[in-house]
């Protein structure tokens, strides 16, 4: 009889071990792994948030200091498009909507501060340069968000992104309109680039 009280003492002992230190902790094995790939999310929106104010600032300027309709117009759908995208990204990352704006990372502030730096059409052709450079990394940045998003909602905003990106960085290279009479050849360069920001 004592055999058997040990035989069962021996079985539950070896059932409790077997769980590993989770069950000993109180948290499920899914629970940990969810939590580190939720981390990873977090990293992802933190980054997404500085891009897109980056991308909010430009079309701001884009609108204040555009020598062009164009570069004005597409400022002005810009701050609107990036300013919805912060929406969702924010509610994505659960951070307050009525919170400040992301911090800018130095390369961002660079960029900016370049674009500051110049006016009139030399504006218009850095602005325009200058969306093209952010718009490849923004494409790159979603399109490695997509196989690696844990959340579903997150995976979906990352597929629509790119969609978008491909449809914008496609239309842009298309050009509708040649350059205004009074642009010089080097202003010229790449003019027609500027439809689908």
């Amino acid at each position: 009889m004592r055999n058997v009280q040990w035989m069962s003492a021996g079985f539950c002992a070896a059932l409790l071990f077997s769980t590993g230190p989770s069950f000993a902790s109180g948290a499920s094995p899914q629970t940990t792994q969810t939590s580190a790939v939720a981390s990873t999310d977090r990293a992802f929106l933190t980054r997404a948030l500085g891009v897109n104010q980056t991308e909010i600032v430009l079309g701001q300027m884009a609108v204040k200091r555009g020598a062009t309709p164009e570069v004005r117009a597409m400022g002005e759908k810009m701050v609107q498009r990036h300013t919805d995208l912060a929406r969702q990204l924010r509610e994505l990352a659960q951070i307050d909507p009525g919170s400040a704006p992301p911090t800018l990372s130095a390369d961002q502030q660079k960029a900016i501060a370049r674009l500051a730096a110049t006016s009139g059409y030399e504006f218009d052709t850095a602005f325009e340069n200058t969306v093209s450079a952010s718009h490849v990394e923004e494409l790159t940045m979603y399109r490695q968000e997509v196989s690696h998003a844990a959340d579903p909602r997150l995976e979906a905003l990352a597929k629509g992104r790119v969609t978008a990106l491909g449809q914008q960085m496609a239309s842009a290279s298309v050009p509708p309109y040649g350059p205004p009479a009074n642009y010089s050849l080097s202003e010229a360069n790449g003019f027609g680039s500027r439809r689908g920001w």
